[in-house]
């Protein structure tokens, strides 16, 4: 970087930056610009790490000034100590890509009718990969009394003509850690709400704010600060770029909670308002292929594509408009993959995956997204190989092994399941639900006392949990120990009818194990009454009616038995030794031969009202 010489009459540029505790990315930025610069102006608002080292190393003159919660006045702050012609405004987390430096320097050659210059800002954003991009004003005519407002999302004001020029500058700052991406969420938010209460009829903070929450997944705030800002735009009749933005939080949104056609309505109100808005097509060609409505899909997919042409090739056209989809198209094509996936044409669904895999930048996104699309098909071994596939890849990644565990559990493939949750919880023992899973899942196995361990482990931070309450008791049943299972059922108190189902269910259980018979039936009739298509109260209260030779009321229950399984119950019975054979026939059913504990008692009151089976 050459020292800035107000002798020369070569257009000069200063670069300008706020910083406060960049040592991480500030260097990439710097390294990016200081050769397409004559000066870099840095204000730091009180940086505690290497920042300051870091920006003077590269001859940067820093100021500094304590954080005001206030983004335009100390990016304003930075602007009042430049002294070029023009000044690139830039981020820490921000750098100039390969090739726009030559550009930047081309570009401020403009006549003097142009008053600032937009550069293609670009930034990927999520964790499916998303990339964003948008013409943003960063380049500007010093001392003409241009300036940012707005305590955060801050805009320039005072431009009157603009040129755009094909400068690309990648924006890393949605890439985080997860502490870092809610302490600035955080941040973000409590600023946007600070301007709302100032100025609670305008809509940029609403809008900001709806994207705040959709970045966090709080789909219904984004919604409710959405529909707000869109009512101010509206009173102001302001339809511009952020009005669309708002359009495309609220379908997105929407979208996510299920709810297709209040999605439909935004992404649909989007188009009328300007029919190539890229994030609106997009929205709807999701909405189709949730419908599976191919000709929908195919109409708004195709349009997609053709915007996406037209971006890439004219982006001045679109002004400042972000296109939140502009990277996506490879997810698109994977839809239509899926959408024929059944035509015999089986070419066809080939082709169009194998592009999108190629269209990916991320082949961990695209096996993770294949997955999931198996999985709507209901073809878990197919999901299976593609959840695998991402994780050889990324062997660490925490989400992908949660889902794959749920893949194995649909297969009923519990010890790879078991073993993929116990790789989970060592790699994040705080995963959500991961250990309560693991827990079912020794269950499911017949691992009582792993399982009760687990629960217990579990509880310790949520003790008043009353799944995992019962849960323990299931457990404590399992390993045959009926009294403390009984003892631990009495202080639980269940919420909702599933709940007192498998409380009530366990107490039958334990008393009849105990030959308490008396209270066994009456809780297997409460457990009937609960879950009246539920075989297990029928087949014990008959064995419990046989016992007490009440033969009538054993009837009674191998009606309702037949009912429950669909079989004919206009049988004449014309002995106990054919009611011993229709309860034969029962422990046979198909639905009763995967409960070998239903079909076993079956038999047994088969064998009792004294029927023989054949060699």
């Amino acid at each position: 970087m050459q020292p800035l010489d107000l002798t020369n009459k070569k257009l000069s540029i200063s670069a300008c930056l706020i910083v406060k505790n960049e040592e991480k990315v500030l260097a990439t930025c710097l390294q990016s610009i200081k050769d397409y610069v004559d000066e870099i102006i840095v204000v730091d608002t009180g940086s505690t790490d290497r920042t300051v080292a870091i920006a003077e190393s590269f001859g940067a003159r820093v100021y500094h000034h304590p954080w005001e919660n206030h983004f335009s006045k100390h990016r304003n702050q930075s602007f009042g100590y430049a002294r070029g012609d023009w000044i690139l405004y830039i981020d820490a987390d921000e750098e100039l890509l390969p090739g726009s430096g030559q550009v930047l320097l081309e570009a401020v050659k403009i006549n003097d009718n142009f008053d600032a210059i937009t550069v293609i800002l670009e930034c990927v954003f999520g964790q499916n990969g998303a990339k964003a991009t948008n013409n943003s004003i960063r380049i500007f005519r010093n001392h003409r009394g241009l300036h940012y407002e707005g305590r955060v999302h801050n805009y320039i004001v005072g431009v009157k003509k603009v040129l755009c020029a094909p400068i690309h500058i990648f924006h890393h700052g949605y890439i985080l850690d997860r502490e870092t991406q809610l302490r600035r969420f955080k941040r973000t938010t409590d600023l946007l709400n600070l301007d709302i209460a100032e100025d609670p009829e305008n809509p940029r903070p609403h809008h900001f704010l709806a994207a705040s929450y959709l970045s966090e997944n709080r789909f219904k705030e984004a919604i409710r600060e959405a529909e707000q800002a869109l009512r101010l735009y509206e009173i102001r009749r302001s339809y511009g770029h952020n009005y669309l933005w708002t359009l495309y939080i609220l379908a997105s949104s929407y979208l996510e909670l299920g709810e297709l056609e209040m999605a439909e309505q935004a992404a649909l109100k989007g188009i009328g308002v300007n029919p190539d808005h890229l994030d609106s097509h997009y929205c709807l060609s999701l909405i189709a292929y949730r419908q599976k409505k191919l000709s929908y899909f195919k109409n708004h997919f195709e349009r997609y594509r053709e915007i996406k042409t037209l971006i890439e090739k004219d982006p001045g056209r679109f002004g400042e408009m972000v296109h939140n989809t502009f990277a996506s198209e490879w997810r698109l094509h994977l839809f239509d993959a899926f959408l024929i996936l059944n035509e015999p044409e089986a070419h066809r669904f080939r082709n169009a995956w194998e592009l999108s895999r190629l269209l990916c930048p991320d082949l961990f996104l695209f096996y993770q997204q294949s997955a999931s699309c198996y999985w709507q098909h209901q073809d878990f071994e197919q999901a299976k190989g593609q959840y695998l596939r991402a994780l050889e890849l990324r062997p660490d990644h925490a989400g992908t092994l949660w889902v794959l565990s749920h893949v194995y559990e649909k297969l009923k493939d519990f010890p790879n399941q078991i073993l993929l949750l116990e790789k989970l919880l060592k790699i994040d023992p705080q995963f959500p639900h991961a250990r309560f899973q693991l827990a079912l899942t020794y269950m499911r196995v017949g691992d009582f006392k792993k399982s009760f361990d687990l629960f217990a482990k579990t509880g310790q931070s949520e003790p008043s949990n009353r799944l995992i309450q019962i849960n323990k008791a299931l457990c404590l049943r399992g390993m045959g120990q009926y009294a403390e299972s009984i003892e631990a059922s009495a202080p639980i108190e269940t919420d909702g009818p599933l709940e007192q189902a498998a409380l009530t269910g366990n107490l039958a259980y334990c008393h009849y194990a105990l030959g308490q018979l008396e209270l066994a039936s009456a809780h297997f009739q409460k457990w009937s009454e609960l879950q009246p298509h539920s075989p297990e109260p029928p087949v014990y209260l008959a064995r419990i009616f046989l016992e007490r030779n009440e033969f009538e009321a054993c009837v009674t229950q191998c009606n309702q038995l037949l009912t429950i399984l669909g079989l004919n119950k206009n049988q004449v019975l014309d002995s106990l030794a054919e009611l011993g054979a229709l309860f034969f026939t029962i422990s046979r059913h198909s639905s009763l031969v995967q409960r070998p504990d239903l079909s076993q008692v079956c038999e047994e009151i088969s064998r009792l009202l004294g029927y023989q089976k054949r060699p």
